[in-house]
C-alpha cells in the first residue's frame, strides 16, 4: 500500500516585522521561499497556518469587502517583466485592469466647516458618500469647505481631477445638505489615471497604446510598476524587480523606486540576489535558508557583523570589493536538504561552516565535514527508499546496492585516522546502511557525532539591533566571523 509524501512547506516559522515607510530587504538563495512569502503577504497564495497582521489585524481571515480593502492596500513587482504582462494589451489597459477589477474610483466626500451635513452626490459619488457621518477630510477623495462664501472643493492629489471637474450645490439650513456631482466620466478618470501613472514612471503618452513587445525589458518592468501603483498601495513586494535587466538599466529602476517610495510614503519588501543592490536600498536585511529567516536586522549592522554563518557565506560571495567579509570564500558544501525532509534540529545544520562540535570527539576540521557528509548521503539514500518505486523493489529483496555504501565511505573518509570508538560507529552505520537501513544509519551517525545543533532549532537571539537564530549567538560560544576563518584557515593548511 503506497502512502503520501508529506508536503512541503516552503516558508516555515518565518516571523519578522515591516515597519511603515521602511526597506526591508529578503535575501538567500533560489528555493528558498523568498517568492512564495511574498507571494503570501499579497494574497497570491494561502497560508497553511500563522498570521499576518497589518496594524493589529489578521489579514488572512478577511473576507468580502474587507478582503478587497486590503488587496487594494498592497501590490506586487515581478521579477520577470515579460511574462508578468499579457502581450495582448495595451500598456493603458494593462495598468487600467486594477482599476477596473475593483471598480476605481468610488469616491468618499468629507464636509468641512459644519458639525453636520448630509450629503448626496451622483456617480462615481453615491456608492460611497459620507452620508450623515460626516467623513474625515484627510481621509476624503473630496473635501468640500462650507465655512462661508461659495463652497470650495479640495481634491486628493492623486485623484486625476481638478476642483473645477466637480459641480457643488448647497441648501444651507440648521442642517445643510450638500450635493455633489462629478463631471468626468468613470472611464475618463481611469484613463487618466492610467496615463498619469505612466508618465510618472518614465514612460511617455503615447506609450499608453503601444504593447509589451515594442518595449525593452527596462520599460516593460516600468509598465509592471505603474500597474502595481494604479490602487494606491500603502505596501509593495518587489520580487527581483531588476535581475532580469541589463546592470545600466538596473540603477535607473532603482532610482525610480526610490523616488516614488518618497513622493508616495511607500513601504516595499525588496526581494533579491544581489546582496550589494540590498545593501544599497534595504533599511533592515532579513535572510532566509530553507523557509526560514535565519537573520534579521538593520542593513549596515548585518553587512559589518553577521550573527549567522549562512549570512556570512552569502556576504563572502559579493565580488570584488563590495564584500565586507575580508578572508576567503566561504564555499558550503553540498545542497540545502530536501524541504520534504529538512533537518530536525537548526536548517542550517547539514552545510554549516561553524557548527557546533560534538564535545566526545577531538576531530579535524576535515574530518568533521566528512562525517557530516557521509550522514547526508545516507540521509538522501534514505529518502529513495521511501519512494514507491523502492518499497516495490525492496519488496522483491532487490537493489541494497552495498558498493555504493563502501565507494561513499571511501571518497568521504579515505585514509582519515580515526580514534577507534569514532571508526566503531562509523562501521556501525555502514552496516546498517548495508542491511537496507539508511534511516538508521544516519540517526547513528548523528547520534554519535552530532550536537545541539543537529537536536534543537535556535531560538532567536536579539543581536545587534535585530535577530539571529544561530546557537553562537549565545555568549558562551564563539563568534561566527571568528570561527569560520579558524576552520577555513585549518583546512587550507590540510
Amino acid at each position: 500500500m503506497f502512502s503520501r509524501s508529506p508536503p512541503v512547506k516552503a516558508v516555515d516559522g518565518v516571523s519578522f516585522d515591516v515597519f511603515e515607510g521602511e526597506t526591508i530587504g529578503l535575501v538567500g538563495e533560489s528555493g528558498c521561499g523568498k517568492t512564495t512569502l511574498g507571494r503570501t503577504l499579497v494574497g497570491l497564495e494561502e497560508p497553511t497556518g500563522g498570521t499576518i497582521a497589518a496594524e493589529g489585524r489578521d489579514v488572512t481571515d478577511l473576507s468580502g469587502g474587507d478582503a478587497e480593502a486590503w488587496q487594494r492596500r498592497v501590490g506586487m513587482v515581478f521579477q520577470d517583466p515579460q511574462e508578468s504582462l499579457n502581450d495582448r494589451q495595451t500598456v493603458g489597459q494593462i495598468v487600467r485592469e486594477p482599476l477596473e477589477a475593483h471598480d476605481w474610483p468610488t469616491l468618499t466626500v468629507a464636509v468641512a466647516g459644519v458639525d453636520e451635513a448630509t450629503v448626496t452626490g451622483n456617480r462615481p459619488v453615491a456608492d460611497r458618500t459620507a452620508g450623515d457621518a460626516v467623513a474625515d477630510p484627510d481621509e476624503a477623495d473630496l473635501t468640500v469647505a462650507l465655512s462661508g462664501g461659495d463652497p470650495e472643493v479640495t481634491v486628493r492629489e492623486r485623484l486625476p481631477l481638478d476642483p473645477s471637474d466637480v459641480t457643488v450645490s448647497v441648501d444651507r439650513g440648521d442642517r445643510p445638505t450638500v450635493s455633489v456631482t462629478v463631471e468626468k466620466s468613470v472611464d475618463e478618470m481611469r484613463r487618466d489615471r492610467a496615463e498619469a501613472l505612466i508618465t510618472r514612471v518614465g514612460l511617455n503618452e503615447e506609450h499608453v497604446r503601444r504593447y509589451p513587445h515594442q518595449f525593452s525589458g527596462g520599460q516593460r518592468q516600468r509598465v509592471g510598476i505603474a500597474r502595481a501603483l494604479a490602487l494606491e498601495p500603502d505596501f509593495l513586494v518587489l520580487d527581483e524587480p531588476v535581475s532580469a535587466l541589463d546592470v545600466s538599466v538596473q540603477a535607473r529602476i532603482i532610482n525610480l523606486l526610490e523616488e516614488l517610495q518618497a513622493a508616495f510614503g511607500l513601504t516595499y519588501l525588496f526581494i533579491a540576489h544581489d546582496l550589494s543592490l540590498v545593501r544599497h536600498i534595504a533599511d533592515r536585511v532579513a535572510v532566509m535558508y530553507l523557509g526560514n529567516v535565519v537573520e534579521v536586522g538593520p542593513a549596515e549592522s548585518v553587512f559589518r557583523d553577521p550573527s549567522h554563518p549562512y549570512t556570512l557565506s552569502l556576504l563572502s560571495a559579493i565580488p570584488g570589493s563590495g564584500s565586507p567579509w575580508d578572508g576567503e570564500r566561504v564555499t558550503l558544501r553540498g545542497a540545502p536538504p530536501s524541504p520534504r525532509d529538512p533537518p530536525s534540529g537548526c536548517p542550517f545544520a547539514t552545510r554549516c561552516p561553524a557548527k557546533i562540535r560534538s564535545e566526545e570527539f577531538e576531530l579535524a576540521e576535515a574530518t568533521w565535514r566528512a562525517l557530516d557528509e557521509l550522514r547526508v548521503v545516507f540521509r538522501t539514500r534514505a529518502r529513495g527508499d521511501e519512494s514507491a518505486l523502492a518499497r516495490v523493489k525492496a519488496g522483491f529483496g532487490l537493489d541494497v546496492d552495498a558498493d555504493a555504501v563502501d565507494e561513499a565511505v571511501d571518497e568521504l573518509l579515505g585514509d582519515r585516522e580515526l580514534p577507534a570508538d569514532a571508526r566503531r560507529v562509523v562501521d556501525e552505520a555502514v552496516d546498517l546502511a548495508k542491511g537496507g537501513d539508511d534511516r538508521a544509519a544516519a540517526d547513528r551517525l548523528r547520534e554519535a557525532f552530532g550536537s545541539r545543533c543537529d537536536a534543537e532549532l535556535p531560538e532567536a537571539y536579539a543581536v545587534g539591533g535585530g535577530e539571529s537564530r544561530c546557537f553562537r549567538a549565545e555568549d558562551e560560544y564563539r563568534g561566527v566571523a571568528e570561527t569560520v576563518a579558524d576552520r577555513e584557515g585549518d583546512l587550507g593548511r590540510e
